[in-house]
């Protein structure tokens, strides 16, 4: 039996990502790091909402920081999470066009 720990880890990775907007910040930052000045012109969203949700995925690592003066770059704390990302995105794609095919036939 794996060890609970993992799964509380697990879960708490899982978290981090069930918020449509910190999805949309970790597809934009598959492009390279952002400062939160940037994600808040590209996502059209408060910096204190941008702030709040990079905070969450930092405490969990799904981002890591770097300083610059006083600027804060944001990037992608690892690559396996653009790799589950991408996995779970093909996952949904499939879905949603599942559901519209039966719609569809509706």
């Amino acid at each position: 039996m794996k060890d609970k720990q993992l799964y509380e880890i697990h879960a708490d990775i899982c978290k981090a990502l069930t918020h449509p907007l910190r999805l949309e910040i970790l597809d934009y930052l598959r492009d390279g790091e952002k400062t939160v000045s940037q994600l808040v012109a590209h996502l059209g969203v408060t910096q204190s909402a941008v702030s709040r949700h990079l905070g969450v995925m930092r405490a969990y690592g799904v981002v890591q920081t770097r300083r610059d003066g006083v600027h804060i770059f944001y990037r992608i704390g690892n690559a396996h999470i653009v790799a589950a990302y991408d996995e779970m995105h093909t996952f949904a794609q499939e879905t949603m066009a599942a559901q519209s095919a039966i719609f569809a036939q509706i």
